[in-house]
């Protein structure tokens, strides 16, 4: 056995050979990349988390933010098939009582979500707005170049009660769709008295527009002292900031 593997040792490898255990090693170090370098490599600035462990094929997530909006823990693994094909592909995923899930690409100038379900938790709001938390429904993005390029699916906001006369919570959702360069969710309340367009352009600069109609005086008098400006057929507020 040691004559034949020093024999191996001395024996010159072929151009094929060489090549093969190029690839081998390459896979070997791929298998074992950590979760942590695959995303450092592939996520934007904007998206910080409190850890990340395991391999890049099975992994956590822990506190993943994007911008503003806190995802919490999630499970994480990327798509070898996708990464054949030169594509980052995330699937990100949490069960249990507030399930999440999504599936996050990025290649080149192209970045994607779809199958997004579930729902995060803004416990800090959304800007100026008492946002308590955001829903998906079958919602997917797709961003090219820096402007949206195609969006489906629905998005829900739920907003504490903005004043003491009105309800407790006030619920809205809408179907997203591309307009002008920007993904652009309009929704609205089941009463039809809430309206809510949300605004997010390529550069990651969200707007939120914020219309209660149908308002009797001594609810929209608290309001208006409190930042809400007179709309047509109602009051309104809108709020801005940066993912």
């Amino acid at each position: 056995m040691i004559g034949r593997w020093i024999f191996v040792r001395e024996r010159a490898l072929s151009r094929r050979g060489c090549l093969a255990l190029a690839g081998l090693t390459g896979v070997g170090l791929i298998a074992l990349l950590p979760l942590r370098v695959a995303v450092g490599l592939a996520a934007p600035d904007n998206v910080t988390a409190r850890s990340i462990e395991g391999s890049m094929w099975d992994g956590r997530i822990g506190d993943l933010r994007v911008g503003p909006l806190p995802l919490g823990t999630l499970d994480a693994g990327m798509n070898p098939l996708a990464l054949l094909m030169g594509r980052a592909e995330f699937d990100l995923r949490r069960d249990g009582a507030a399930p999440f899930a999504a599936v996050a690409l990025a290649s080149g100038n192209d970045v994607r979500l779809s199958g997004v379900n579930g729902g995060v938790a803004l416990p800090d709001g959304l800007g100026g707005l008492p946002v308590t938390a955001l829903t998906f429904a079958d919602f997917s993005v797709r961003m090219t170049d820096g402007k949206c390029a195609d969006a489906q699916g629905t998005v829900g906001m739920s907003l504490a009660s903005p004043g003491p006369l009105l309800p407790d919570a006030v619920s809205l959702s809408g179907k997203a769709r591309c307009e002008g360069g920007s993904l652009v969710v309009p929704m609205q309340g089941a009463g039809g008295m809430e309206r809510l367009t949300l605004k997010i352009a390529g550069s990651g600069r969200w707007q939120a527009d914020l219309v209660l109609t149908g308002l009797p005086p001594e609810a929209s008098g608290p309001l208006m002292q409190g930042g809400f400006t007179a709309r047509p057929g109602g009051i309104g507020i809108g709020t801005s900031g940066q993912f």
